[in-house]
């Protein structure tokens, strides 16, 4: 079944929309045709993925077309039309189509925004609506995708600080399942054959042996559950908190959700934009979905007449040295700059962590290897140099 969008007239002349579900374009037509309606438009309109999430390069990619075309004052419809073509990427497509549909049956971008409301990515209606209200569409998207630019830079520093270990961890796991499934059970049937007595770790490295493929693929189809479920049950904001609770790598991200969240509330402040209103869009634009759900609630103090770095140090999710430095701001009214600062430092914390962990993690999973080599190469052939003795006296 397709879902389609429709412009008709109802037998009196008043015009109508709405959507209707059918098989294919002539089935919607016929079931238009029983209601009584004439047909003056009919759109298809592809699915999108629950929660209508884009990767960022999606993202990127929508954000910067939508900041170009208000620059050049071309009109939105026509380039989403152009994104709606896209077919090496069909998500992309999907949310350029339904946005385009919308704006070419003439409602406004805030009309349009407000009817997609459960369908475009959390950041594309944040972005808009910063846009609007703001008056510079183009100011505004083109900043956003600046800051999600080097946020990418950010992430793909944290994803290159741990290939290392996972490429270690990739080829260690065939080697240990090649060992528990051939190796080990070959030493295993010879000692039986001889009925030696076997030392305490040649028998613990037996039993590990046994259990190892079963463990193995618990852990991977943990691994893969894990974050699948999370997402399922809570959403992203689930998801990225269980991130950070990874030790020694999830200050990083942790870090990298506090700069995105200085970086973005100082381009709309910049923009002169309320404090309150601020907070709340930037908590619609972030990647980071569990400060985006504190910035709700940081909003809503604010409101109520709250200062901004009263209204972060009630809250868990915000690091104190951006409740320092938006204290400082507030007292020498330099708030976007002193965001701007704080944009600096997190990056500055990161870089220096990021060095931290290449320097730690390589020579960590060199050690496990080794050790884990050492332990079956002691636990193997100890039985058996107690063997050769036997049989050569």
């Amino acid at each position: 079944m397709a879902e389609y969008e429709y412009q008709a007239e109802t037998r009196t002349g008043e015009r109508v929309r709405g959507s209707i579900t059918a098989v294919d374009e002539t089935a919607a037509h016929r079931e238009l045709a029983l209601r009584g309606l004439t047909i003056i438009d009919l759109l298809w309109c592809p699915a999108v993925d629950e929660a209508g999430t884009l990767h960022d390069e999606e993202l990127i990619t929508l954000a910067h077309a939508v900041g170009t075309a208000a620059a050049s004052r071309v009109p939105l419809e026509l380039t989403l039309a152009v994104l709606a073509e896209e077919k090496n990427d069909p998500r992309l497509a999907d949310v350029a189509h339904r946005f385009a549909a919308r704006l070419q049956q003439g409602a406004t971008i805030d009309q349009a925004v407000a009817d997609l409301e459960d369908e475009l990515p959390a950041e594309v209606r944040g972005l808009m609506r910063a846009g609007i209200e703001t008056n510079d569409l183009a100011g505004t998207f083109q900043r956003f995708t600046h800051e999600r630019l080097a946020s990418q830079r950010v992430s793909r520093r944290i994803r290159a600080a741990i290939a290392y270990p996972l490429l270690v961890l990739a080829i260690l796991v065939p080697i240990m399942l090649f060992l528990g499934l051939y190796v080990v059970p070959m030493f295993a049937e010879m000692y039986e054959e001889f009925d030696l007595a076997l030392p305490a770790l040649t028998e613990l490295i037996l039993q590990t042996a046994e259990q190892l493929p079963g463990l193995i693929v618990g852990l991977l189809v943990l691994v893969i559950a894990v974050p699948i479920a999370l997402r399922i049950l809570g959403g992203r904001w689930l998801l990225h908190r269980f991130r950070a609770a990874i030790p020694m790598l999830g200050r990083l991200w942790i870090w990298s959700g506090q700069r995105e969240f200085a970086a973005l509330l100082a381009s709309f402040l910049e923009l002169r934009m309320p404090l309150s209103r601020a907070v709340a869009l930037t908590g619609d634009s972030m990647s980071d979905r569990n400060v985006a759900r504190a910035c709700r609630r940081v909003s809503e103090r604010l409101e109520s007449g709250e200062s901004l770095s009263s209204s972060l140090n009630h809250s868990i999710n915000f690091d104190r040295t951006l409740v320092a430095m938006a204290a400082w701001g507030e007292s020498h009214g330099l708030l976007p700059q002193a965001l701007q600062i704080a944009t600096e430092v997190f990056d500055d914390r990161i870089e220096q962590h990021i060095s931290l962990v290449r320097r730690l993690l390589p020579p960590f999973a060199l050690v496990t290897v080794g050790a884990i080599m050492i332990f079956f190469i002691l636990g193997l052939f100890i039985p058996l140099v107690q063997l050769i003795n036997y049989l050569s006296m």
